[in-house]
């Protein structure tokens, strides 16, 4: 290598947290550097790069371009053509929380976009187990509402902070924003610190950092969608209709449209909607909710439940149309599920369509994209009329 591809041509260059081949996010690594630059080889121990995962290559963050320059300049001052070195990693306590939270200074000052001079440590990623957002969903003083199934928002009383997902299922949350909440709320964050992966890359850096925010797609549609009217139904009878559990995060965060039409596809398909968004309701809350409104939750199912509850607070709506897409996808899972005989399945699948307005035979692809379409119209429709004291103008979906 040569001193000169250490220094960008193109002036105010700096180095982002992009992959300059793919375009993938890049992780802080730390590498034992071993290179001769321009006569002089330079040998580090835990020297810090950014890796891009999926192509394996390494990019320089400007300290690191900047701190190669200077042990280059050092080794030709002192006549040498070796620099040999171990790096100690920053320990800075930026002094933000009471708390002590586990973070890694390096972070900060490494990962492209977060370093400021004033206010400095503000932007250090800190990093949560997932568990930590069942916590604030399960509490009935919190709650977690989600713009995309990678990033969010906890409502803490007067109090929020954001949080993003990182591709190893770690929560994380910038120091400053924590610092900002009382006490006791950090304590109750610091249950489930964990020290820091350098993955700081999704929706939420995009967002936070860049400034950028990827059109989203119809999978993150509907379940932000899902999670306002949630909140709204929490808004309008003061308690939860539905919770936020492991599986059903789990299952969010890795579905994917499907890509084949199989038996099998068409199973997990009904199966795994089935979890995020009807096994999710709180049919044990949804029958206190309707008994103390008025209503006899005995003999029904959450989804009946539910419509009742909605009726009731509604009742100038047709809430059976609303949650129809709903029951589809209900039936989706009793044609699939083998607990039925074919001809019992086929009469099934032929009234889904019939609902879904597409042919019987359609693809997988156009039932799945229909039902996905009109679930996220319900949930928005559903949410408007929760959120205001008379009807409100219909949603055009």
């Amino acid at each position: 290598m040569e001193i000169s591809e250490l220094i960008p041509s193109k002036a105010g260059f700096r180095q982002r947290n992009y992959c300059d081949d793919c375009g993938k996010h890049l992780d802080l690594a730390f590498v034992d550097y071993n290179e001769t630059i321009s006569g002089v080889r330079i040998a580090i121990v835990y020297f810090p790069v950014l890796r891009c995962v999926p192509c394996g290559k390494d990019h320089l963050p400007d300290l690191s371009r900047l701190a190669l320059l200077d042990c280059h300049e050092r080794s030709r001052g002192a006549g040498s053509s070796l620099f040999v070195s171990t790096r100690r990693k920053r320990t800075n306590d930026f002094g933000f929380c009471k708390v002590k939270f586990l973070y890694e200074a390096d972070d900060y000052f490494y990962i492209p976009g977060l370093f400021r001079r004033e206010n400095q440590g503000f932007l250090t990623p800190v990093f949560f187990n997932r568990e930590v957002l069942l916590k604030y969903d399960n509490s009935p003083s919190y709650q977690v509402q989600f713009a995309s199934t990678t990033y969010g928002t906890i409502y803490t009383g007067d109090d929020y902070i954001s949080f993003g997902i990182n591709k190893n299922g770690r929560v994380v949350m910038w120091l400053g924003d924590i610092a900002k909440l009382p006490e006791a709320e950090q304590y109750y964050l610091r249950s489930e610190n964990v020290p820091s992966d350098h993955s700081l890359g999704s929706e939420f850096y995009d967002g936070q950092i860049e400034c950028v925010f990827t059109e989203a797609s119809a999978e993150d549609r509907l379940f932000k969608l899902r999670s306002a009217f949630v909140e709204a139904a929490f808004e309008r009878f003061g308690k939860k209709i539905a919770h936020l559990d492991q599986e059903v995060m789990d299952l969010a965060l890795s579905f994917n449209a499907p890509v084949v039409d199989t038996p099998k596809e068409r199973r997990h398909v009904a199966d795994t909607l089935n979890k995020i968004y009807l096994e999710s309701m709180d049919n044990a809350g949804l029958g206190r909710l309707l008994k103390a409104h008025g209503g006899d939750p005995k003999d029904l199912g959450s989804l009946k439940r539910l419509q009742a509850l909605l009726q009731g607070a509604l009742p100038r709506e047709d809430i059976g149309a609303l949650l129809s897409p709903l029951y589809v996808l209900y039936d989706l899972r009793v044609a699939y599920s083998h607990l039925t005989t074919i001809e019992r399945a086929q009469t099934v699948l032929t009234t889904v369509a019939e609902r879904l307005e597409i042919a019987a035979d359609a693809s997988l692809t156009t039932l799945y994209e229909t039902l996905v379409q009109k679930m996220a119209c319900s949930y928005e429709r559903l949410a408007e009329l929760l959120s205001v004291e008379t009807d409100a103008p219909a949603t055009t979906c």
